[in-house]
């Protein structure tokens, strides 16, 4: 199917491409526009992560969420590794005809660099802090290994309250994610978050091989947001030879949920800088 064809029906619909290993990924649209944009969640989130960002982008992007592999309507292999989410965003991307712009926030950021380092053709990224290993950086293998004996032990929301711990949001963030709407699928996809961990400590700090990457590329950077994150962001803005970091004023690593309509913001000004 075709983009085009794509927006000839109504908006929202359900499709599903096959990855390089032939795991089935689920892609879902929600808004229609001129330009297709597939947003990819980080860590323990289905696809609907982006949805609030995708309804501010109404007319501007097709927005495609796509739930990564073991989450939502997505398969999963029993051996797993970044290099297969990789594939997965390459894949989801050449569905569509001619080069697509892919958005990714936390971990799905590293599987949309990964997916362009190794030669998907993207006709632009958008990065919401990547947490990519950086010179001083501590890994969080002992953190993901605690988070599998809480789910072994039947404490799924234990072990992702230690996770959101891990990645630097305070308390006060934490409580507010519990009375969210995407509480629930957090807790039940959380089990797929301790293999992200290890394989993201995994990565090499060397950023060198992002400066192949051609596409102009927006970097999302929170004001708030742990020093961790931060400095990486700003690592891989240096790394990249077409790249424009954004800053969200009062905002942190949770923006997708808490100030939708800011990152939306971030999102159209670079599409109109970079669509000539």
């Amino acid at each position: 199917m075709s983009a085009v064809q794509g927006q000839e029906r109504a908006i929202t619909e359900l499709r599903h491409v096959s990855s390089a290993d032939g795991t089935s990924i689920a892609l879902e649209r929600v808004t229609d526009g001129p330009a297709v944009l597939i947003m990819v969640p980080g860590g323990p989130n289905g696809r609907r992560a982006w949805a609030a960002v995708a309804e501010f982008l109404q007319g501007t992007y097709s927005c495609w969420l796509m739930d990564r592999r073991g989450k939502g309507d997505s398969g999963d292999t029993g051996s797993y590794s970044l290099q297969r989410e990789y594939e997965d965003v390459a894949a989801a991307a050449d569905s569509f005809d001619g080069p697509v712009t892919v958005a990714g926030h936390s971990t799905g950021a590293i599987c949309v660099l990964g997916a362009a380092t190794r030669g998907a053709q993207l006709a632009g990224l958008i990065l919401y802090e990547p947490p990519w290993p950086y010179e001083g950086w501590q890994s969080p293998t002992a953190h993901a290994d605690e988070m599998d004996e809480l789910i072994a032990e039947g404490k799924p929301e234990h072990a992702l309250e230690r996770g959101l711990q891990v990645v630097g949001l305070p308390p006060a963030a934490i409580e507010a994610m519990r009375g969210g709407p995407g509480w629930a699928e957090r807790v039940a996809l959380v089990h797929t978050w301790p293999r992200e961990i290890r394989e993201v400590a995994r990565l090499s700090p060397d950023l060198t091989p992002m400066r192949t990457i051609v596409a102009p590329v927006l970097l999302i950077d929170g004001e708030m947001s742990p020093p961790h994150h931060r400095n990486a962001t700003s690592a891989i803005a240096a790394a990249l030879p077409a790249s424009t970091v954004a800053e969200l004023p009062g905002q942190s690593h949770t923006a997708l949920g808490t100030a939708p309509h800011v990152v939306a913001d971030a999102i159209r000004s670079f599409r109109a800088a970079t669509s000539g």
